[in-house]
């Protein structure tokens, strides 16, 4: 029992308070979870089919049992829907655009301290700065201040047991704590001037460099004044990238939440008086998402590093109750935009200057693709507008290793999370061919409920491939929702001959239309990649780790022709001397060793 019978006597059952619903596929895996007031009367606005998305109509569709999660409060409903999204990470529940956690840096609680990157983990005691929005400047930073501060970044266990300085001691980007090169007293002067770099006071620092500099050009020092002009350069690279936004104890996260032409919420990270940077964390032209904006934040910042303030430009659905989430559960003080906060103005301008940025990127971005996916649906005259295209194609070498892959695009581009890969084992391609490697992927990838249906399926391949394609989509009743094309490879596999085949007409030519020629082409060449990239790394596998890795005389050629002619351990070892001695390079004595070790095993 699936879909909608399941909905009708869920309905039924339901309870009038409130809670969380977990919509669940025939497998037990969330692919929907929601909270309500009244838990009855909000699943029966699922009743209303037609009128839903097509997004959660499918999700009904795919629905095996709903289950019930009953909370006091609405707030709590509101605190266990985010943390299970943030768990389960449901198929049909809208998610972060970014949910990846932002580099930090931190000075550790030690004796002599240690300077370094982290992203999560980290000890109370320690002194945290950031977050950065790039690895990359995180990284540049990271070394401009180690060349200035030279403190250490070595780990507590090679400091323990180092006997001499290392490298970095060298190159004049640590003071070499470990083994006595710099006191207590030196050593504790640097931790504070790269605090008091962190917290702000760049000029004091600048100007006390610039004297000592001058002091040792007058004492015919050059090199170390040279050293200590690099190391002002530096300073001033990091200076200029940041902006001046509030007083020195303005420290907080502002969130800006727009929902003119989108609902999209941009986050900027503001430590001691100074802008950071920002990210934008959700963009969606559904407004009504806005009742989830609640869930978005709560999920952000669940998990990652927590400021002690945020402030938000302006209200959302559920505010009271995610204000006291914030404060109860993760010690953070949620507050709305007002005139006295210090620099609001200034960071509220900066906010919505970097979020119009990134809006016109997606906007272009999305027009671009929505563009083609238009072109694409009146040249092949396919009825409902595309909104999700899977590009398949295998690989493998020397009759083994196969893998199939597929890739995915939608109207935000190519979605690498949404790609799949599969590998067959025990496939032998001695006795399958590539056809039965297709067969084998479709019924993969289409028993499976759980999965969102794409409108177009392109397939690297001639024309036999339509039949096998269509006739594994009709025993799943798809054949009527999916429009297949296959590529055939051109003259000399020149992409300008390649032919297009669909079943409505075959040896179709895109030269008049290289818009989608190159669109569709390009799907085609990243499933390979995809599937090549697979298809070596199992092969690599295989060498790395094998059966004949302790037999004396074989070396990396030799294993992988013999891994290769057999295509499996299993088929090795049923193998004979006759056999063995087919291949290149294997004498007796060596076709003997392999037989025995079989035979001992």
């Amino acid at each position: 029992m699936e879909g909608l019978e399941v909905l009708k006597i869920k309905i039924k059952e339901a309870p009038i308070t409130s809670g969380v619903y977990l919509f669940k596929n025939k497998k037990d895996q969330p692919i929907y979870i929601g909270k309500a007031i009244n838990i009855k009367r909000r699943l029966g606005n699922y009743g209303q089919v037609n009128k839903l998305p097509r997004r959660l109509q499918q999700m009904i569709f795919q629905t095996n049992s709903i289950e019930f999660e009953l909370t006091e409060t609405e707030r709590n409903a509101l605190l266990l829907e985010a943390l299970l999204i943030k768990k389960f990470a449901p198929r049909y529940n809208i998610r972060l655009k970014d949910d990846k956690s932002f580099p930090l840096i931190k000075i550790s609680s030690d004796e002599y301290p240690r300077i370094s990157k982290f992203r999560n983990e980290y000890n109370k005691n320690d002194l945290v700065f950031g977050p950065f929005t790039s690895a990359l400047k995180t990284d540049k930073v990271l070394k401009i201040l180690q060349k200035i501060f030279k403190l250490r970044s070595c780990t507590n266990q090679e400091f323990k047991n180092r006997s001499r300085p290392c490298l970095l001691y060298d190159i004049k980007q640590c003071s070499a704590p470990c083994v006595g090169k710099v006191s207590l007293n030196e050593y504790d002067k640097q931790v504070n001037k790269t605090i008091s770099f962190f917290k702000g006071n760049q000029n004091n620092i600048t100007n006390d460099l610039e004297k000592e500099m001058l002091k040792a050009s007058k004492l015919l020092k050059y090199e170390r004044a040279s050293e200590i002009r690099d190391s002002i350069q530096s300073l001033n690279f990091i200076i200029r990238e940041e902006i001046k936004v509030g007083s020195q104890d303005s420290n907080y996260d502002f969130i800006y939440i727009n929902k003119d032409k989108y609902l999209s919420i941009f986050i900027s990270f503001i430590r001691y008086g100074r802008y950071l940077g920002g990210k934008m964390i959700y963009i969606s032209k559904d407004k009504e998402d806005e009742k989830n904006i609640s869930s978005l934040l709560i999920q952000f910042y669940i998990s990652g590093f927590r400021p002690q303030s945020l402030i938000c430009s302006g209200a959302v659905s559920n505010f009271k109750d995610l204000k006291i989430i914030f404060k109860d559960k993760l010690e953070i003080n949620l507050m709305l935009k007002n005139k006295n906060i210090n620099g609001i103005n200034n960071i509220e301008k900066i906010s919505k200057n970097n979020l119009y940025k990134e809006i016109k990127k997606y906007d272009q971005f999305y027009d671009t693709n929505n563009e083609i996916l238009q072109l694409t649906q009146k040249f092949f005259k396919i009825k409902s507008p595309i909104q999700r295209i899977e590009g398949y194609d295998n690989s493998f070498y020397s009759n083994n290793y196969a893998v199939a892959s597929y890739v995915v695009f939608n109207n935000e581009g190519f979605d690498i999370k949404e790609s799949r890969t599969y590998k067959f084992k025990d496939l032998d391609l001695k006795k399958f061919g590539d056809a039965d490697l297709i067969k084998k992927v479709f019924l993969s990838r289409f028993e499976n409920s759980n999965k969102l249906i794409p409108d177009i399926i392109l397939i690297d391949g001639g024309k036999p491939y339509l039949k096998i394609c269509y006739d594994i989509l009709k025993k799943f009743n798809l054949e009527d929702q999916i429009f297949l094309i296959a590529i055939s490879k051109g003259h000399n596999r020149d992409y300008k001959f390649d032919k297009y085949h669909t079943l409505n007409g075959s040896n179709i030519s895109l030269t008049d239309q290289p818009k989608i020629e190159g669109f569709l082409q390009k799907i085609r060449d990243k499933s390979h990649t995809l599937s090549k990239k697979n298809s070596l790394k199992r092969m690599s596998d295989s060498i790395k780790s094998s059966f004949l890795d302790d037999v004396k005389g074989i070396g990396k050629v030799k294993k992988l022709r013999i891994i290769n002619y057999f295509g499996s351990t299993k088929e090795l070892k049923q193998t004979t001397m006759e056999e063995l001695l087919q291949i290149e390079g294997v004498n007796t004595l060596l076709a003997q060793t392999i037989i025995d070790k079989i035979n001992n095993e």
